[in-house]
């Protein structure tokens, strides 16, 4: 038997689609998925941008100072001014730098679009002017307290009292810019959560000292009182941490001071014979708690004292400082610069 002749192959015109034709139709596929897709996120965002019909106009919308960029976010959305704050948060993170947000009390005459109400953030209504409102390094919660219910509207002394119980010596001293409306409870928020921003680098070097962040912050505290510069404050720092470690007792009257309410040059000898946790001549050791709020110097002089021979010091009439290793040299300190 004769074999067929074999047939050519064949594919008729149209049958099969060149792999660059395929490439560039899928190409065009995904192009237009991606600018669908595109378009609809677009729209979406661009609507969740736009300002709500609940956006308040003349009205007070205050931004405290410190407060972070998610927690402002969350604010504004809940008071009603964006729409949602993830996108007015993405807004401050790729056009803006949002640590730059402005404290301040702002007052919208017209909505804004979260666009607008970003470059608002950004630069602050002080029309409405800030009160500069300084904590003073060493001053307790209690005349805290008073200078604030004097000059922040809305602030309420009692109610501040109430919250910073127990928190002596964690109110960080600071000067701080705050709208002039001002609640006990944002001013209570603030000085803790400044006291441990300041305080968090520090937390290795107390690990490492001798005394635990309590004792650090009490001893920080008398130096507010006890010393007037940086370098006294080192210096003093050192011979009271001699005296805790020999077992003598402190010896200061910044601590009676604190407990009657009276100024060191004021105190009398049957001051310091009261009976008293707080009388450091009577009772060994620390005070049960700090006597003020102390800055980061005095914290910072506790954590580097200065070594030096000396157990015995005072300030001088002039305003000097004396130091002394024996009680018979502080007695001769005692007659020539205080009396």
């Amino acid at each position: 038997m004769i074999p067929a002749p074999a047939l050519p192959n064949y594919t008729p015109t149209g049958a099969r689609t060149s792999p660059l034709r395929r490439f560039l139709w899928r190409s065009l596929f995904i192009l237009l998925f991606l600018g669908i897709v595109g378009g609809a996120l677009g729209a979406t965002f661009y609507h969740l941008a736009a300002p709500p019909d609940t956006f308040p106009t003349q009205t007070e919308l205050i931004i405290e100072e410190g407060l972070s960029t998610t927690k402002i976010t969350e604010n504004l959305y809940e008071a009603g001014y964006i729409r949602s704050p993830f996108v007015l948060y993405l807004i401050l993170s790729f056009f803006h730098d949002p640590r730059d947000v402005k404290a301040s009390t702002y007052i919208f005459s017209q909505p804004l679009s979260a666009f607008a109400l970003a470059e608002r953030l950004m630069l602050g209504d002080y029309g409405n002017d800030l009160v500069r409102f300084v904590h003073y390094e060493g001053e307790s919660r209690m005349k805290l307290a008073a200078r604030a219910s004097a000059v922040l509207r809305g602030f309420d002394e009692e109610t501040f009292l109430r919250l910073t119980e127990g928190q002596e010596g964690k109110l960080f001293p600071d000067t701080y810019l705050l709208p002039k409306v001002y609640s006990a409870e944002a001013l209570a928020e603030l000085l803790r959560e400044t006291y441990e921003v300041r305080i968090s680098p520090l937390r290795p070097a107390i690990i490492d000292s001798q005394l635990n962040e309590d004792e650090v912050v009490i001893l920080a505290s008398i130096l507010e009182r006890e010393a007037n510069s940086a370098e006294t404050k080192r210096m003093v720092a050192g011979i009271l941490l001699k005296r805790l470690e020999i077992g003598m007792p402190l010896q200061v009257d910044a601590s009676i001071e604190y407990v009657l309410d009276k100024p060191l040059n004021e105190l009398t000898a049957a001051d310091l014979d009261r009976e008293s946790p707080y009388n450091t001549y009577l009772n060994d050791g620390l005070p049960p708690t700090p006597i003020g709020n102390p800055g980061l110097t005095a914290i910072q002089a506790v954590l580097e004292p200065t070594p030096s021979p000396y157990i015995f010091y005072l300030t001088g009439n002039d305003g000097n400082f004396y130091y002394a290793t024996t009680n018979r040299e502080h007695e001769r300190n005692i007659a020539l610069y205080l009396r």
